[in-house]
């Protein structure tokens, strides 16, 4: 049954198209021969539930109109999709694009030669909308158009800051970045999210994920957590009460500032962030190898008693033995996965040292063959 048409929902076959996504799964783990619990199934909303998305912008041959389109993918030549309304998006983002269809050609220097619209939404509803050109853009019209913009939006109720890019160029109206909620059972915490990095677009699936980590992680108040490639720190922040220490590692500029800048947002205080690879970081604990930014930073990787490993890989896994040994020198292993081909082939390696305690399943893409898995490994005591 998957899939729908791009930009479309089907909420009276949501769980439908679920339930053929989790079976695909379970079959995968059984086809490895995996020996996992009953899964947890944290569903989405079936509509309104994408936080972040692109859209491109195609004008009417006498520049008197547009429309957001997206591509079919692997289309050739490439199909378009006029989007009339866009129900994987948000409430705000649906809003939003009502509003730029009503008033954006009204403005000049925000019209031409602009190609790309991208929103970032949060869940009370404010927006930064990222507007991409083939022009080098004037600052300050763009300033002033923008603002002159932002009173429609502000008329409708809503709070929306705009950023334009070029090649080579980025104009702030006010701000890139958003402030986001995150809900767990027992407290609130609060992430920057910046326009053009990377967060997780559905909210929903990123707060089940985040709940499922924290559940993996009673009883650890003696012991410490690291985290590799942990971007703007979503979970390091949403965990690190949990734990007596965090360390943390980011190898990009971006996200290890907004990461240090959440950290702060939440009155941290047991969580240091440094900028390694994983390889560097299992150099740093074999002592093979000094890092200056770990003293820069005031941390000594030896004092750290480092339990627990969180890891979220691309969709390629782990791939290397030298990275799934790594993973294995752990008591307890958080892994979330966007792909479970690559997930099943590294806990079958990993199933050699290591139990799954626990399996979970997030709908972070409705309707698509894309399913996130949960796992929670720990180490054999034989």
């Amino acid at each position: 049954m998957l899939k729908t048409l791009i930009g479309t929902t089907d909420p009276q076959n949501y769980n439908q198209y679920l339930n053929e996504k989790i079976d695909s799964v379970v079959n995968l783990f059984k086809k490895n021969n995996l020996d996992f619990p009953a899964p947890e199934v944290f569903a989405s909303p079936a509509e309104y539930y994408r936080m972040r998305t692109e859209f491109c912008v195609f004008f009417n041959k006498d520049h008197t109109n547009f429309e957001f389109c997206m591509f079919v993918p692997k289309s050739k030549p490439k199909q378009r999709i006029e989007l009339k309304t866009f129900p994987v998006g948000s409430k705000a983002i649906n809003q939003a694009m009502t509003i730029l269809k009503q008033n954006l050609m009204k403005y000049d220097e925000l019209t031409i030669k602009l190609f790309e619209a991208d929103f970032l939404a949060n869940q009370k509803g404010e927006l930064i909308i990222s507007f991409n050109y083939h022009k080098k853009i004037d600052e300050n019209k763009f300033k002033e158009e923008a603002y002159l913009l932002r009173k429609h939006f502000i008329d409708e109720g809503l709070s929306v800051n705009f950023v334009g890019r070029a090649k080579k160029q980025t104009v702030l109206a006010d701000t890139d970045t958003i402030l986001e909620t995150i809900k767990t059972k027992d407290r609130d915490f609060y992430l920057y999210q910046v326009e053009g990095n990377f967060s997780q677009p559905n909210i929903y699936a990123c707060q089940n994920m985040v709940q499922f980590a924290r559940d993996c992680c009673s009883n650890c108040k003696d012991e410490d957590l690291i985290e590799l490639y942990c971007g703007s720190g979503t979970f390091t922040v949403c965990l690190a009460d949990l734990f007596r220490k965090v360390f943390s590692t980011e190898v990009s500029r971006v996200p290890t500032l907004t990461a240090i800048k959440n950290i702060e947002k939440n009155n941290i205080t047991n969580t240091r962030i440094a900028r390694l690879s994983a390889v560097e970081v299992a150099q740093a604990l074999e002592g093979t190898r000094e890092f200056k930014r770990l003293k820069l930073a005031d941390i000594d990787i030896h004092d750290y008693n480092l339990t627990t490993l969180l890891i979220d890989p691309p969709r390629s896994g782990l791939e290397f033995k030298e990275a799934l040994d790594f993973t294995a020198r752990f008591n307890r292993v958080i892994y979330i996965s966007c792909g479970p081909t690559s997930l099943c082939s590294d806990l079958a390696y990993l199933s050699k040292t290591h139990n799954i305690k626990k399996l979970a399943f997030f709908d972070q893409f409705p309707y698509t063959e894309h399913l996130e898995t949960g796992v929670l490994l720990e180490k054999n005591k034989c």
